[in-house]
């Protein structure tokens, strides 16, 4: 299970595709029901989610160039679909970072740079958003 802080993508919505960065604050073992915090600075918000709407971040280890998966976008506490274009390395002795494209993220002359996310802000694409 989940341990208070850790980093977890969370669904508002179940209808809704939207991902978003939040800290684990507890999980309740009998319900599964867990509780987090926004992780974003401006907001204090409080959520109370079920278990099909948490994925805590953390577990993906292995990552090929061409994969498809949800990442942090940079300077933002939102997910969005990126492909790896360079698996993981460690940068120095602390974070490991992969090099994703972003989709939809081409510039004006609709070239797509590469972006640098730390591997806690990563997770696969959740089911619900094939």
């Amino acid at each position: 299970g989940a341990k208070p802080n850790d980093l977890a993508a969370i669904q508002v919505n179940p209808n809704s595709t939207d991902w978003i960065l939040a800290t684990v604050i507890s999980q309740d073992p009998d319900t599964g029901m867990y509780q987090l915090a926004d992780e974003d600075a401006e907001s204090s918000k409080v959520f109370n989610l079920p278990e099909s709407q948490v994925v805590v971040l953390g577990g993906v280890d292995r990552l090929s160039r061409g994969d498809i998966i949800y990442a942090v976008y940079p300077d933002t506490t939102s997910f969005y679909q990126a492909t790896v274009v360079q698996p993981p390395k460690k940068i120095g002795g602390g974070d490991s970072f992969v090099m994703v494209h972003f989709k939809d993220d081409g510039d004006e002359h609709g070239i797509t740079h590469d972006k640098a996310v730390s591997m806690q802000h990563v997770m696969r694409v959740p089911y619900s958003s094939y």
